[in-house]
């Protein structure tokens, strides 16, 4: 038997946050000075959110088609 990829769910609700957080337009990456104020920012939700991002853009994210 195969085993099934497991994926990371985000609710529908929290994503984006990040980006609307530090007030960049989605779509475009986040500056690692910013990301570096959010890991270290006093709000808890945003450092999660900050920690999370920094992880899975470690990810072995599958190529696009062009």
């Amino acid at each position: 038997m195969l085993a099934t990829r497991k994926s990371i769910h985000i609710k529908k609700s929290h994503e984006g946050l990040l980006h609307k957080e530090l007030n960049v337009p989605l779509g475009q990456p986040i500056p690692a000075a910013k990301m570096e104020t959010a890991l270290h920012s006093s709000d808890p939700a945003e450092r999660k959110r900050a920690q999370f991002a920094e992880n899975a853009s470690h990810f072995h994210h599958p190529k696009k088609a062009k």
